[in-house]
């Protein structure tokens, strides 16, 4: 009887055990579900929100294809109208340093530049403005060992005319009229038609034969832009100028005109778009 009843326990306890692991089996599963729901939600909601961009470093704006609004061209540099070009004009304003002065275009015969001495104690005078930069550009040669003496500066229309006729007569002994003056104006400008008239400019002499030569010209090639000043008649340039090769004669354009003009090997009618 007692052994029967041990053996009912068991199978009773076996079978609770049994519902227990069953129930156990249940639960986990059940769990299990639900997690995975819930990871199924994450997704969800993961691919239904919107991220947030990155925003470009620059917003590049296309034009509207029917704009009515027409984009502006460039201003042209103004061009010099050379066929009513009067330097006496140019003179009076702010480029003053760059009026260009020949046969072509003439002083008006009354112009009268205010003039100074272009060294202490010497009779040589150019346009005040010139006279102050031939100064600075005398002292800084004399620095350097050179001296740069002027000969001639600022020439009246009178003197001037005197000074062609006297070379007109010269060439006239050998040659026909037309020929001598030719000849004449490639070396000396008739009265009005020199920038000797407006005081830009400065003949340089030295002791030595032969200007050129010497190493009062040789460090003006070096060194004269600095001051403003340009061989105005350069060897190569005779054509364009319609004047000899005169390594004495310098012209003073401004620094910034004649540093560019240096660089480029130009005369100032090429600089001025004269040719």
């Amino acid at each position: 009887m007692k052994k029967k009843q041990a053996q009912i326990r068991i199978f009773l306890l076996a079978t609770l055990v049994s519902i227990l692991g069953l129930l156990i089996i249940l639960y986990a599963a059940f769990c299990r579900d639900g997690d995975y729901n819930k990871v199924d939600i994450n997704i969800n909601q993961t691919e239904n929100t919107t991220l947030p961009q990155e925003e470009p470093s620059e917003l590049v704006t296309e034009p509207e294809e029917n704009s009515s609004e027409v984009p502006e061209e460039p201003e042209e540099k103004p061009t010099t109208n050379w066929e009513k070009y009067d330097p006496d004009d140019v003179l009076k304003g702010e480029n003053w340093a760059l009026a260009l002065i020949n046969k072509k275009y003439p002083l008006d015969r009354n112009y009268l530049p205010s003039t100074a001495s272009v060294i202490e104690s010497s009779k040589v005078t150019a346009d005040v403005r010139v006279a102050e930069s031939y100064r600075k550009m005398y002292d800084a040669a004399k620095a350097d060992g050179v001296i740069l003496t002027p000969y001639s500066g600022y020439c009246s229309y009178q003197t001037q005319k005197t000074m062609y006729n006297n070379k007109l007569q010269s060439f006239l002994a050998g040659m026909s009229e037309e020929e001598a003056k030719a000849k004449t104006e490639t070396r000396i400008e008739p009265a009005g038609c020199s920038e000797n008239g407006a005081g830009l400019a400065v003949d340089i002499v030295s002791a030595s034969t032969g200007f050129a030569s010497t190493p009062e010209f040789e460090w003006l090639v070096r060194n004269a832009h600095r001051f403003g000043f340009v061989l105005r008649y350069p060897e190569d340039k005779t054509e364009i100028t319609g004047m000899i090769y005169q390594p004495w004669h310098w012209r003073y354009v401004g620094e910034t005109a004649a540093t560019e003009m240096k660089e480029n090997n130009l005369c100032l009618e090429e600089y001025l778009g004269a040719v």
